[in-house]
């Protein structure tokens, strides 16, 4: 039998803007295996908005919705700087939790929301959804395979020019493009990285957005095992080089977009070992040797070979079929720490 056909999840969603309603109400309000009982927004439009075509109950703020609903999980989609606290309010009051990114504004924050999950014996999701993405699990089949040898460098750049002039722009309310768009880039990378970050440098800086919160960011790191993560996320570059370069030591892969890779690479087992020749006077004065390396060249569609579903299905699958958690709080913790390191050096 289909999940869809299973006992559903009733849910509520704290926060109707974007991420609250064109993400989280959009998601599930089609599925049978989800069903949305209570909303709370401020703003009164949006609520008869939800009631009209949600048929749900709608509250003014968090505190009168978890005092009314039946909800088993509630969603935290209010700004960035409210994610902890309500976060908190809703594993205190003996329900599970999906919380949007970043999951805290610090890391201690998110520390706090971790403990209060054991002691509550709860489950909080945070919504790292890019980790579900064609593109995260082809990279990651990629550098599981072996075909480029030993990946020593990760290179991802998510790059536009805009300007931006609302309220995500705003260091008060823990705006920035970092906060805003790096959890997102900075999970990815640590993800497909070979182990925890332990050296870091960053430049993060205001460049053109109305509001004094950072809109460029470049981060450069370096795992317990010498690995190379570069990472750029900024909203202050126009023009655009690739999106993902994987550096390994028998090939590479380069990206452009999302929709397509170039792979070359080569087969070291149909070589010859090269042994270095250790003598300063080389015979005919020569340089480099004749070594021809049977090089491969594909374009692969940037696809997985096997997909693992949504964001939601994960977390029907972790509340209805006791699975596993793909994105767990430890993960979004260790990308908060990143962050806000970044922010302390940059």
């Amino acid at each position: 039998m289909e999940s869809q056909e299973k006992d559903p999840v009733a849910i509520a969603i704290v926060g109707l803007g974007r991420a609250g309603w064109s993400i989280h109400v959009e998601a599930v309000r089609n599925r049978a295996d989800f069903r949305i009982v209570d909303v709370a927004d401020l703003n009164e439009e949006r609520r008869t908005e939800a009631a009209s075509e949600l048929g749900c109950a709608t509250h003014t703020d968090i505190d009168s919705l978890l005092a009314a609903t039946s909800a088993e999980i509630v969603v935290v989609a209010t700004p960035n700087f409210a994610h902890e606290e309500d976060g908190l309010k809703i594993l205190n009051s003996g329900r599970h939790c999906i919380v949007e990114k970043p999951m805290a504004v610090t890391h201690e924050g998110a520390l706090r929301l971790i403990e209060a999950t054991g002691k509550a014996d709860r489950r909080l999701f945070v919504h790292h959804q890019r980790r579900f993405s064609d593109e995260f699990q082809f990279l990651r089949e990629t550098i599981d395979s072996g075909v480029l040898g030993r990946v020593f460098e990760i290179q991802l750049a998510w790059c536009g020019f805009a300007r931006r002039n609302d309220w995500q722009t705003l260091k008060k309310h823990g705006g920035g493009n970092l906060n805003n768009t790096g959890p997102h880039i900075v999970d990815l990378a640590l993800n497909l990285a070979d182990g925890p970050v332990s050296s870091l440098m960053a430049d993060v800086r205001h460049v053109k957005d109305a509001g004094d919160a950072d809109d460029h960011a470049h981060l450069f790191m370096k795992t317990e095992s010498g690995q190379v993560i570069d990472v750029q996320v900024t909203t202050s570059r126009a023009l655009n080089g690739p999106r993902t370069v994987l550096m390994g030591s028998q090939g590479t892969l380069q990206a452009m977009d999302d929709k397509t890779a170039g792979l070359k690479f080569f087969d070291p087992t149909s070589l010859a070992p090269l042994e270095v020749i250790d003598e300063l006077a080389v015979a005919g004065r020569k340089y480099g040797n004749d070594d021809v390396l049977p090089w491969q060249e594909e374009e692969r569609a940037v696809s997985p070979a096997k997909a693992i579903g949504s964001f939601h299905d994960n977390v029907w699958s972790v509340l209805r079929e006791n699975g596993d958690m793909v994105v767990k709080p430890e993960e979004a913790a260790e990308v908060l720490r990143v962050i806000e390191w970044a922010h302390r050096v940059g």
